[in-house]
């Protein structure tokens, strides 16, 4: 049988500025190695996901919305299965939690409530970016989400270096006067300021209120992105860029992903923001919205709602469990580095540091030696543990020499094997 001969097609050339599909390469290296301890997955602990009492939050919440609506409870539940609002569904249950847990302070109509903090991204970028003009300045290293998705869409991308305190606010302030003068002026600007992904590091509180100030002298729009912030463990939570912005300059992404758990994919964007005299940023937001994912879906919204309203508004009790063994974990991974690097015979790792982050779920080893994939692939055959590079979270060049650890997802018991394991293999670099 003749086969036809297919023709070739092109396809976005943006893809090849992607050398390395990283995540792709990890899960690979995870199959491989199944019997491997990870300590590069920056998962939440399945333990914590509360599945089992969703039905009970969707009633909670259907119950709510026909006695508000005064319908019968049959009708609100079959609304549910019909398309809905672009901006959703749960903004005034949404808002009350704002306010209570970071006293952000917004009305219904300045949300969007997202198919994750990803899709959070997604709309600042296309909503805000004219492609051929402005730049999106992103912290270096950070979340790989933000920087590919901004490669795929040819953005104009510049990278500013991360410090212990986070985004270095220098080079910023710098870039953003070049590109002016270049006529690329810097439209966003993307930080993790709790806990960032990948270092671990935290923004302060002062760092915050002059990022702010930046924003409205040089008028380009912070993106927050608060992934982590629910997890202090000194329980010194600092206030969100969003809380101190008096000027409408901050887009704040809010993650459930981590809070609850993350196929729930429900996120919330407060875009509060006037344009000009008769445009509002959220409404921009949702007309982007209705023509790409059209709405978030209402059920996982109503799950959502369910808990807010179980809960009071507030979710801090409800983590207080899963913040304790966080820091557990934490803890314990520091206990061993200490053990195993710090006391140990090697001069090779004597000459290794680290942070001690004060929540989230990273960690940063510093070495002094280079690391890369290959040695990913070696630890995990030979020693049955696989790390991140930090490098695969740098925009060019970077991190050659660190790797991120990742607390969240490891179970406690593992940890002693996995710290052991990974200094013994380190040792022989």
């Amino acid at each position: 049988m003749n086969q036809k001969t297919i023709k070739t097609l092109t396809y976005n050339a943006s893809l090849e500025k992607i050398e390395e599909d990283v995540m792709a390469f990890l899960s690979e290296v995870q199959l491989n190695f199944p019997d491997a301890i990870s300590m590069a997955s920056g998962r939440p602990d399945e333990s914590f996901f509360d599945l089992e009492n969703t039905q009970k939050y969707i009633d909670t919440f259907v119950n709510y919305r026909a006695k508000q609506n005064q319908v019968e409870v049959s009708e609100y539940l079959g609304s549910l299965g019909q398309y809905n609002r672009a901006k959703g569904i749960v903004n005034d249950l949404a808002v009350e939690y704002l306010k209570k847990d970071y006293n952000i302070q917004c009305i219904p109509d300045d949300l969007i409530i997202t198919v994750g903090s990803q899709e959070g991204m997604m709309l600042s970028l296309l909503t805000l970016m004219n492609q051929e003009v402005d730049t999106i300045c992103i912290e270096d290293p950070t979340y790989i989400g933000i920087s590919y998705f901004s490669l795929i869409n040819n953005y104009n991308i510049k990278s500013i270096p991360v410090k212990e305190d986070g985004i270095c606010l220098e080079t910023l302030e710098e870039v953003v006067r070049k590109k002016s003068i270049l006529g690329k002026p810097v439209k966003l600007v993307y930080v993790i300021p709790d806990f960032q992904n990948p270092t671990g590091g935290r923004m302060p509180i002062e760092n915050r209120k002059k990022l702010i100030r930046l924003a409205v002298e040089y008028n380009f729009i912070i993106i927050e992105d608060n992934a982590y912030g629910d997890f202090t463990f000194d329980k010194q939570q600092y206030p969100t860029l969003k809380s101190l912005d008096s000027h409408g300059v901050v887009v704040y992404l809010h993650s459930f992903s981590k809070i609850l758990h993350p196929s729930l994919r429900i996120g919330i964007m407060v875009a509060n923001r006037k344009m000009n005299e008769k445009q509002k940023l959220s409404h921009l937001i949702a007309k982007v919205k209705g023509y790409t994912t059209v709405n978030t879906p209402a059920l996982p919204q109503a799950v959502l709602g369910g808990i807010l309203l179980d809960q009071k508004f507030s979710l801090k009790a409800y983590n207080e469990k899963k913040l304790a063994n966080l820091k557990s974990k934490r803890d314990k991974v520091l206990e061993m580095l200490d053990v195993n690097f710090k006391k140990s015979s090697s001069e090779t790792l004597h000459k290794i540091c680290w942070n001690t982050p004060k929540g989230g779920y990273f960690l940063t080893l510093t070495l002094p030696f280079s690391i890369g994939k290959e040695d990913v692939v070696e630890c995990a055959s030979t020693y049955k543990v696989i790390f991140t590079p930090m490098s695969f979270f740098y925009l060019g060049n970077g991190g050659e020499n660190q790797i991120r650890i990742a607390y969240s997802y490891m179970q406690t018991h593992q940890i002693e094997k996995a710290i052991k394991n990974l200094a013994a293999f380190l040792a022989t670099k």
